[in-house]
């Protein structure tokens, strides 16, 4: 999600495609989370389903997004992180979380206070989006990962790999108990399995036949899993309450059709499409646009009000021409902003690199020797 402007000539349009179709299933994730929509256990018709359905998607769009950034960055020959990228990303995010705020402060919608203005300047710091703020640590942490994991022969990954699916993601799914984690820790398993698929996994090792079959497997065992539960709920409180039980991003099912996703998109031979690769480049501002703490209930609650097609089929043409629009709209905005507010952004910055690496240098040296002494 760390768009720079030269890297769209080489990157991989197949790949950029699944970043787009991935925030596309996360945006209809949220229409169905976020929409206010509250069954009757008895409820069984058509528009429920389609919410599961479409519920079904936001974890493993967020799955493959991690699993993206590790296939690109496990390669990464810098013993650092990219000074440029890291401003590009807090400038991104702090633009949203002031402007956002700015515009619906000015307007009255929300209250203007000491708290809430520095929470929307320091958005990374106060996780105001959560996923972004993780995101953001493991970009840090991404050099250290890779002389990890490039340390260790293949059958070594091998072994790591399946243990941290075991502890993380098969005995959690079996046992409905999650061991002490948290989300930058699935983030990083997520990177280690997309490494190991860059590193060791060549691409005409199956064909996307086989990815594709098996991907359709995964998600009907996945989806009807909801349907059971619904049924079995209306006898049980544990299946009412945990209808859509298997689509957490740490749930095999999931993880399996994220890997799938991945492994079509990798394979697939798809030939360099500039719009492809542009509209790609915007997916992360539709994620802060529209899933801003401000914007969300004001979008599906209000302006969509999606609830209102609850017991509709209805709902079904209503969600596709919703996240439609929001897709459209927040891609647009978020293309502008690229041009009128980064590129100048990014020339200054720029032309001060040299400055700031050696300003960062020197703070870095002085908590360094502060912790550890001087050698």
């Amino acid at each position: 999600m760390l768009y720079n402007p030269k890297d769209v000539k080489v990157r991989d349009s197949s790949i950029e495609l699944l970043r787009i179709i991935s925030m596309i299933m996360i945006v209809f994730h949220h229409f169905a989370v976020h929409g206010g929509f509250e069954w009757k256990e008895s409820y069984t018709g058509i528009s429920r389903f389609w919410h599961n359905f479409i519920t079904m998607g936001g974890k493993i769009g967020v799955n493959v997004f991690i699993l993206i950034s590790g296939y690109y960055l496990i390669n990464s020959k810098a013993n650092s992180v990219d000074i440029k990228r890291v401003i590009k990303f807090w400038g991104q995010v702090f633009f949203y979380s002031v402007i956002i705020f700015t515009v619906f402060g000015a307007l009255g919608v929300v209250d203007v206070g000491a708290k809430s203005i520095i929470k929307a300047c320091f958005p990374i710091t106060f996780l105001q989006w959560g996923f972004a703020s993780t995101y953001f640590v493991l970009y840090l942490l991404h050099p250290f990962l890779n002389k990890f994991l490039h340390s260790m022969d293949k059958g070594m990954y091998q072994k790591f790999i399946i243990l941290i699916v075991v502890c993380r993601s098969i005995i959690p799914t079996i046992t409905t108990v999650l061991f002490e984690t948290n989300l930058l820790l699935w983030f990083i398993i997520l990177y280690s399995i997309a490494g190991y698929i860059r590193l060791y996994v060549s691409n005409n090792e199956h064909s996307v036949k086989y990815y594709v079959i098996f991907l359709i497997f995964c998600s009907i065992v996945t989806y009807y899993s909801t349907i059971v539960y619904i049924i079995l709920g209306s006898r049980w409180d544990f299946f009412a309450s945990n209808v859509t039980y298997f689509y957490g991003e740490e749930k095999i099912t999931t993880l399996l059709i994220s890997v799938s996703l991945l492994m079509i998109f990798v394979t697939l031979k798809m030939k360099y499409n500039k719009w492809i690769n542009i509209i790609a480049s915007a997916t992360f501002g539709v994620f802060l646009i529209h899933d801003n703490n401000i914007i969300r209930p004001l979008l599906w609650g209000k302006l969509f009000n999606n609830a209102r097609y609850q017991e509709s089929a209805l709902i079904i043409p209503y969600s596709i021409m919703a996240v439609a629009v929001v897709y459209i709209v927040c891609t647009l905005i978020d293309l502008l902003r690229q041009q009128i507010i980064e590129k100048p952004v990014m020339k200054i910055v720029d032309c001060n690199l040299n400055k700031i690496t050696t300003s960062l240098a020197r703070i870095y040296n002085v908590i360094n020797n502060f912790i550890f002494g001087k050698d």
